[in-house]
């Protein structure tokens, strides 16, 4: 009998020894010492004995008998061998008894070579075993500024909190990603570590199931990938069924990984057809669009759901009952957001809006379950096919603001207050300083952020003798705060000089328009691409105030560079532009391109100051930096 499956054995390590010599590769064991051979290792760390995974014992530690396996760990030599008769008497032992002393290994780059063990491991492979025990030295090598390297060092770091070894990821970033979807960045318990392999046990059992052959991604990468759509806090309570479902609705994003959706920019309303279309007439009498908004705060405690609730009830107060509207709020998850999501289609919602980056995962979620429902999350830069984004040209009325502040400052020293480090936020800021510099090329901006970890803005401000500041968009209903806009620092007044104002209510109602005239698919999501509308003054999305304290002549400067910039004939980021440190940006006469204003990381050189990390930040800001931060390291990592 254990001659009948060393005979099988053999049998399947000859088979797969003749297959690598078809092809040209080596038929026998990878050894350790040859591929080491050019490598700095800086670090040799003892393990202790650990649980291997079998698929990831890939070779050995040394030449040895290594032209005894195929490369797939199964015997070669004749049955009559010494070698033969030992790997049976192994075989007979592990049926009767199991194996059971560790065997030696060393671990690089995440796979295992063995010292001594091979037969063990050989018969652990033949029997279906999914690991076996061993005691384990890690060579870690110095970074080579390799793709493979870089990635290893960051499975370390996963290591080093999870315990975790069987996750094989092959672009950077897969590890951070899985650590951010957990969402627990100290050293993992016994209990979120067994779960989290649940999980991705029962993951793994699906997608290996439906794997197609056009599929080049890992099991641990099209599980990041499946998270990033439908998030960790839910998978734990999905069924089978529907986890075999939601993989299958990611098919197309598997086969085309690791390729990245192109973002199509959207620059003017006219993308968006809200003309009555041929099928107009088709909609039933008296039909109700139902449209679902979304929102992470209260119009109560939040300046921003303050300004997209204006716009929800400016639609509604315009369609009249042409539309009915439903708002959800407090929604700070993923979680929270699908089951918000869930009940607005259940109430029968065709169009939705989150209106924060923060339910981005939700909508993709509700997209891929419910294809016909049309969802759109206000962010920018979001490259999720299955959902169209839209976000406002603030830079445009920051530019404004900007002149102004470098009209009516008292001296060459103008604060501005910045909340988060995120798309968009540097090009208000850096148009700001524009502006400044247009009519004031003395004058200095010295930045605050509000989101800073102890830092004292208003004490800040008093040091450098600051008097004009930029501040809040908004301010919050009922507040009693006015230090919102364009102020005056040392005014006991400090109503807005001039303001930026967020017109949310023109966007909502071309797209809702758009649906009703049933024109919405005119401007369809194509395979590979992600829709995002960046709109600006042009379009009425954003504008620009200033008050009766800015002279008559500052305020038809402004009007005149608004009209310009309305009709496109001005744009704040053209001709000769320097960052700090006097680093060219843009040369004379030309004007940036809207993907590198969006994506801007550096700010001029009239700024004193810098782009916080995510770990200078606040607490409650680190969310939102993680989803939309400029910094790519932010986005990445916890």
């Amino acid at each position: 009998m254990h001659r009948q499956e060393y005979e099988k054995a053999r049998k399947s390590g000859l088979k797969v020894a003749k297959a690598a010599m078809n092809r040209g590769e080596y038929p026998y064991l990878p050894v350790l010492d040859d591929i080491t051979e050019q490598v700095e290792i800086i670090k040799e760390e003892n393990l202790g004995v650990i649980d291997i995974p079998l698929d990831q014992i890939v070779g050995t530690k040394t030449q040895g008998r290594t032209n005894a396996f195929a490369r797939n760990f199964m015997p070669l030599l004749e049955e009559a061998s010494e070698f033969a008769t030992k790997w049976m008497n192994l075989y007979k032992a592990q049926i009767s008894e199991g194996i059971r002393d560790p065997i030696e290994v060393y671990e690089y780059l995440n796979h295992f070579y063995v010292m001594e063990g091979n037969k063990r491991v050989s018969i652990m492979k033949y029997v279906g075993a999914n690991s076996i025990r061993g005691r384990v030295t890690r060579m870690i090598p110095k970074q080579d500024g390799s793709k493979e390297i870089a990635i290893y060092h960051e499975f370390l770091y996963f290591y080093q909190i999870t315990k975790i070894n069987n996750l094989i990821f092959t672009e950077k970033g897969g590890y951070e990603t899985l650590l951010k979807h957990v969402g627990v960045k100290e050293e993992w318990d016994d209990e979120l570590r067994k779960d989290v392999l649940s999980c991705y046990e029962r993951f793994a059992k699906t997608f290996e199931a439906n794997r197609t052959r056009m599929m080049r991604l890992t099991t641990a990468d099209a599980f990041v990938v499946y998270l990033d759509y439908y998030g960790y806090d839910t998978m734990l309570k999905t069924p089978m069924k529907t986890l075999k479902s939601e993989i299958k609705s990611l098919e197309d994003v598997y086969i085309s990984f690791p390729k990245k959706k192109s973002l199509q920019l959207r620059m003017d309303k006219e993308a968006v057809d809200d003309k009555p279309g041929i099928l107009t007439g088709l909609q039933l009498p008296g039909s109700v669009l139902k449209v679902g908004f979304f929102f992470d705060k209260t119009a109560e405690t939040s300046r921003w759901t303050y300004n997209h609730e204006l716009g929800m009830k400016a639609v509604e107060k315009s369609f009249g009952d042409k539309i009915r509207c439903y708002a959800y709020y407090d929604l700070g998850d993923t979680a929270s957001g699908m089951e918000a999501m869930e009940d607005a289609v259940a109430k029968g919602c065709t169009l939705m809006f989150a209106t924060t980056p923060k339910l981005v995962s939700a909508c993709t979620a509700i997209a891929v379950k419910y294809p016909n429902i049309k969802i759109l999350n206000c962010s920018l830069n979001t490259l999720f096919g299955h959902v169209k984004t839209y976000y406002a040209r603030q830079y445009e009325a920051k530019f404004l603001m900007g002149v102004i502040a470098g009209l009516v400052a008292e001296n060459d020293r103008i604060g501005y207050l910045a909340d988060y480090p995120i798309y968009g936020a540097i090009a208000n800021i850096n148009a700001f300083a524009l502006g400044v510099s247009m009519v004031n090329t003395r004058a200095k901006i010295y930045l605050h952020w509000y989101t800073r970890k102890e830092e004292n803005v208003d004490q800040a401000l008093l040091a450098q003798d600051i008097s004009i500041v930029s501040g809040y968009d908004s301010m919050i209903p009922n507040s009693d705060g006015m230090r919102f806009g364009l102020f005056d620092f040392k005014s006991e007044d400090p109503k807005p000089i001039a303001m930026a104002v967020w017109n949310w209510e023109a966007f909502y109602e071309k797209m809702i328009r758009s649906v009703l005239n049933n024109n919405w698919n005119r401007d369809k999501i194509k395979k590979g691409e992600a829709i995002n509308y960046w709109w600006g003054m042009n379009a009425g999305v954003i504008d620009f105030l200033t008050s009766s304290k800015v002279p008559t002549g500052n305020r038809n400067l402004a009007e005149a560079l608004k009209k310009g910039i309305a009709g496109r004939n001005i744009y704040p980021f053209s001709n000769e532009i320097y960052a700090q440190g006097h680093i060219k940006k843009l040369d004379d006469g030309e004007v940036m391109d809207p993907y590198d204003i969006m994506n801007m990381d550096w700010l001029l050189e009239n700024v004193v100051g810098s782009i916080p990390s995510k770990d200078e930040l606040v607490e409650g800001a680190k969310k939102i930096v993680e989803l939309q931060g400029i910094k790519k390291e932010d986005r990445n990592r916890l």
